[in-house]
């Protein structure tokens, strides 16, 4: 009797249990690769928001005036980044603007995981490439790893996931054209990344790495690696010389474009580490913050513990550390410690949870869970609350009493308000760093103060930059040739005294909105 009790019960447990399984079943033969790319893509509309961050604002109204004859480096402005990036931000400028930038960004994250994803398939399995795709997707998604903005780093990560893929093609495949075509476009999208952003070097390390010891452990002949050297450097240069052309074409010349991007770093670290240690210690505060909380130290503790020791892709694994190596020395040198100095390292993460994944399952499945669900939290933390954007607050307000031909001057920084108020500068550093850099004692802007190009309004942002005018003499110009007219979000409005406009007024919040806002 007992005996057949107990055959009932399990007969009963199977038969409630197999709707569960076949449920388990049905969700494992689910392919990843596109339900986690859609659902990136679904992440990142809801994270689309009122208003731009001051670089989006500032880029874009950069773009929009490139041209040749201009009286700086980029047309009338100036801004320590290479073309290829304005070439981005001008596409999205002629497509619509903002809108159009950020389905930009989103078309960046999708290309740069599926790129990592093809990757990892390549070199360790389709297994392993899940684990790869749905940590980049996450990272690619997250807050804490400031991808909410489209930012260079954002827009240079399908360069960089793109030339490891073609380097991990070149000693992969049998085929000495395909070897080499692979060569090619590796250095054209190490370029790429590098004039996008001038510190994203990750391809040429990782190929540079990759190839050496790909060589060294007969994975490639020598013959064959100065071949791939040869074609990479073709690829680069070629690369290079058509982003130069168009700059050319727009007035940029190849010397002005690289003394901004690599000289005036170094006078841009100085000018930093010159600045508030306190504002820069809150941020690395910050940084380090978000980064322990998007779980990606413990991806790399088990990479460093299990995937470089036990890999069967020597090559790809050493140079995945190096290029990790890079990418921390990267963030700290920028000095700034902004969030999305992180993402720069989203396509090595995401290998590097796909080389462990097969030495430690278990570990990359515990490790990628916290990743993606601390990629979900952050996410929906800011569509709840997105970030605040006063530039448009204090654009739109005086934008909607300013007159044809007034000219607006920052100082400093918030370069989204000129965008948003739809007038121009006529002092060309639309940043905080340049025009502490190459106008330090503010010479430049108390000449044109003083003279008959002086702007209509003046902006200044924050007690510290206020010092700065104060110290300059610069805050004596302006008390005496202008007048405070209004305070919105911080921000102090000024107009020039000669002229006569109705008061700037606030007119939306200064905390920003979700472009969603009806979405529950």
């Amino acid at each position: 009797m007992g005996s057949a009790g107990n055959c009932q019960f399990v007969t009963v447990t199977a038969e409630v249990l197999q709707p569960t399984r076949r449920l388990v079943e049905r969700v494992r033969t689910v392919p990843t690769l596109p339900v986690v790319l859609g659902l990136l893509a679904i992440g990142r509309l809801l994270e689309f928001r009122q208003g731009g961050s001051p670089d989006e604002g500032g880029f874009l109204v950069v773009a929009n005036q490139w041209h040749a004859g201009g009286t700086s480096l980029y047309g009338n402005y100036w801004v320590d980044r290479p073309p290829l990036l304005l070439v981005i931000y001008r596409i999205a400028d002629l497509l619509g603007g903002l809108g159009a930038l950020r389905v930009i960004g989103m078309v960046a994250a999708v290309a740069t995981a599926a790129l990592v994803a093809d990757t990892a398939r390549v070199a360790f399995g389709r297994r392993a490439a899940n684990w790869s795709v749905v940590v980049a997707a996450a990272l690619l998604l997250s807050p804490l790893y400031g991808a909410v903005d489209v930012n260079g780093e954002l827009l240079a990560a399908p360069f960089i996931a793109l030339g490891i893929r073609a380097a991990v093609e070149v000693f992969h495949t049998d085929e000495q054209l395909r070897s080499r075509l692979a060569a090619l476009f590796t250095g054209a999208a190490a370029v790429a990344a590098l004039l996008i952003k001038q510190n994203m070097a990750d391809v040429v390390i990782f190929a540079a790495i990759c190839w050496i010891v790909a060589w060294r452990t007969h994975r490639l002949k020598g013959r064959d690696l100065v071949d791939s050297i040869l074609f990479a450097g073709a690829g680069f240069v070629a690369g290079y010389a058509v982003v130069m052309l168009w700059a050319l074409a727009h007035g940029s010349s190849p010397g002005d474009i690289y003394q901004a991007t690599y000289p005036f770093r170094i006078t841009a670290a100085h000018v930093i580490a010159q600045g508030s240690a306190h504002a820069s210690g809150i941020r690395l505060e910050k940084l380090v913050d978000a980064f322990t909380w998007s779980f990606v130290p413990l991806l790399l503790v088990a990479f460093a513990l299990f995937g470089i020791r036990r890999s069967r892709q020597p090559a790809i694994v050493a140079a995945l550390a190096v290029v990790l190596v890079f990418d921390a020395a990267s963030v700290f040198a920028g000095g700034s410690y902004w969030l999305h100095y992180l993402i720069q390292s989203a396509p090595a993460v995401a290998l590097a949870a796909g080389a462990t994944s097969l030495a430690a399952p278990r570990v990359i499945r515990a490790a990628t869970a916290l990743v993606a669900a601390s990629a979900i939290i952050a996410t929906g933390s800011v569509v709840a609350h997105p970030t605040a954007t006063p530039g448009t607050t204090v654009g739109d307000a005086v934008r909607s009493v300013a007159q044809p031909g007034d000219t607006l001057v920052l100082a400093f920084g918030d370069a989204d308000i000129l965008r948003n108020s739809g007038l121009t500068s006529p002092y060309p550093y639309l940043w905080s760093i340049p025009s502490r850099g190459l106008d330090p004692d503010l010479t430049l802007l108390r000449g044109l103060l003083a003279g008959p190009s002086a702007p209509t309004w003046i902006v200044v942002h924050g007690d510290s930059f206020k010092q700065r005018l104060h110290t300059t003499g610069t805050a004596a110009l302006i008390i005496q040739r202008y007048k405070l007219v209004s305070r919105i979000c911080g921000r102090s409005i000024y107009l020039l005294d000669t002229v006569h406009r109705a008061v700037p007024t606030q007119d939306r919040t200064c905390t920003g909105g979700t472009l969603l806002p009806n979405l529950p």
